[in-house]
């Protein structure tokens, strides 16, 4: 039992020294040493060095700060390769040197500072340390015998002194993640730095592909910070490589040219921006778009007969121009550009229905077709409903639910070609059975049986800002007849294909009610002309 409590009491004791921990007390004396870093007399000077170094290595977010005056100098010290990072407010550039240590003949810890500005800056480089504590170290200067109390502080006391450069990087490093800057010109230029590596990626409107190359910023002759960038979209635009800061805030900086003298302000760019950037052409195309002259038809003046229909895609800005006469279909495709304002000029003259056409002008109030002779007209894509006085867009009409359209049936339909043959395999009463039927929201074949189509839902306008429809090929068949569209695939693929694999322009071969229904595909010469409508 004695043994017992003799073991507890040793324990308790071990306990309690081991709480004896020298980095918990910020006012225990590490140096001169205590028995706490262990015995000194085997190895004095060492372990005094050690004592001293344990107390300079601080954490990441901590650094030493030391004021004389009106300088105040801050260190950042890695004992582990004898090292230390300083800044000052005479000298905000952060710099990095090696440290010397040493023992005196009375036994203290000399820090030597040699071929730093320690010296300019404070009137001395060497510091013999009388003692040490978590939270301060106490030296004196040895060339100028001046005392100094070193304190612990926040590394961000001493990060937030910059350079002039520095604090333009840091400036140009502030965007949120993603975002980055632009110079607003005829084409906006855009820019994401990576302080890190210091390189910078420009594109602009005009060519929104990447361009990656390098930057520096100094400090000229003027005291002026000089950003220069090398292999940069901004070069291109505007022959300049050197911008000059005259002044910024946290929001802008504005520059000037080196060499061409003029004034560029540079704000910051969302991510959302950055990721949104659009050419000329684009931003014309969408206000197209927003007009709802993303597609329009083209009619003879006098009959109002169908002639051609154009859609614009935007990522390209191509303009597409389908025209039909004598159950031929031509297609033509031409890139356009933005050469002067609201205008989107052709690559080429086109021909299309006997006009030459040169570009789309657009205005406030719509567009127009430049070179559109008065034997043609540009109207929208309408079509009437059942009622034959409801008028309504095309993609409108389109989802029309059922006996909002007419039917169109009871004669024989016009189609391509390469869709021929198997129409003529389809069994008929009078005309093979391929009808459009507005009852039922479904495209009518016969095989086996009737097979109602069914083409509505999903997405039935797939071209941003156009009337190009989409029928949804899983849309499946209407109940009570066919079954099975596997069999339709198989009696008739080119058809079903035509009408589920390709997108169309849908229109009407005039502008009355009894005007028949063109089905064009986009993706080739396909098409089928349902004649005749009919509206009991």
């Amino acid at each position: 039992m004695k043994l017992l409590k003799n073991f507890i009491c040793i324990a308790l004791m071990s306990m309690a020294m081991g709480a004896c921990d020298w980095y918990s007390d910020p006012l225990e004396l590490v140096y001169p040493g205590t028995d706490l870093s262990g015995n000194k007399d085997d190895n004095k000077e060492s372990e005094l060095i050690k004592d001293v170094e344990q107390v300079l290595a601080t954490s990441a977010d901590e650094v030493w700060k030391i004021a004389k005056e009106n300088v105040t100098v801050y260190l950042f010290f890695n004992v582990e390769e004898g090292k230390y990072q300083m800044k000052s407010t005479v000298n905000p550039k952060l710099v990095s040197y090696e440290y010397k240590t040493s023992v005196n003949e009375e036994e203290n810890v000399v820090l030597s500072f040699a071929g730093s500005d320690l010296k300019t800056i404070l009137g001395d480089e060497t510091f013999v340390v009388t003692n040490a504590k978590i939270s301060s170290i106490t030296c004196k200067g040895q060339e100028s015998n001046t005392e100094y109390v070193w304190k612990r502080t926040a590394r961000s006391e001493m990060d937030a002194l910059m350079t002039e450069e520095e604090k333009v990087e840091s400036l140009l490093a502030s965007v949120e993640e993603g975002g980055g800057w632009k110079i607003d010109l005829v084409n906006a230029c855009y820019f994401i730095f990576d302080t890190e590596q210091k390189t910078v990626i420009t594109k602009s409107e005009r060519e929104p592909q990447n361009v990656s190359g390098t930057y520096s910023l100094v400090l000229n002759n003027e005291g002026k910070v000089e950003l220069t960038l090398v292999q940069s979209h901004f070069e291109t635009l505007t022959k300049e490589n050197v911008l000059v800061v005259t002044e910024y805030n946290e929001n802008s900086i504005t520059w000037q040219g080196k060499s061409n003298g003029t004034s560029y302000i540079m704000t910051k760019v969302t991510k959302a921006e950055m990721d949104n950037i659009k050419t000329p052409e684009q931003q014309l195309i969408e206000k197209m778009f927003a007009q709802g002259w993303g597609s329009g038809v083209i009619r003879s003046a006098s009959d109002g007969n169908f002639a051609a229909y154009y859609y614009v895609t935007k990522d390209d800005h191509t303009v597409h121009f389908l025209s039909y006469a004598n159950k031929t279909v031509v297609r033509e495709n031409i890139v356009a550009t933005v050469t002067e304002e609201g205008v989107l000029t052709f690559q080429k003259p086109i021909t299309v229905s006997g006009s030459s056409l040169s570009a789309i002008k657009v205005k406030e109030d719509g567009v127009e077709l430049v070179g559109l002779t008065a034997e043609s007209k540009l109207v929208g894509n309408v079509s009437y409903g059942k009622d034959k006085t409801s008028l309504y867009k095309m993609v409108d009409w389109i989802k029309l639910p059922g006996g909002g359209q007419p039917q169109f049936k009871n004669a024989r339909c016009i189609l391509s070609a390469n869709l021929e043959a198997e129409y003529n395999r389809v069994p008929a009463f009078d005309f093979p059975i391929f009808e459009w039927n507005g009852d039922w929201t479904s495209i009518v074949i016969y095989a086996d049986n009737y097979y109602f189509m069914l083409y509505q839902g999903g997405n039935m306008t797939p071209i941003e800002g156009t009337d190009i429809i989409r029928f949804n090929k899983d849309a499946g068949l209407a109940p009570g007849y066919g079954s099975d569209i596997n069999k339709v695939k198989s009696d008739y693929p080119n058809i079903y294909g035509f009408l589920f694999d390709e997108d169309h322009i849908i229109v009407r071969s005039n502008e009355t009610p009894e005007a028949g229904l063109y089905v064009f595909s986009i993706s080739s010469d396909s098409f089928v002309y349902w004649p005749q409508p009919v509206f009991q």
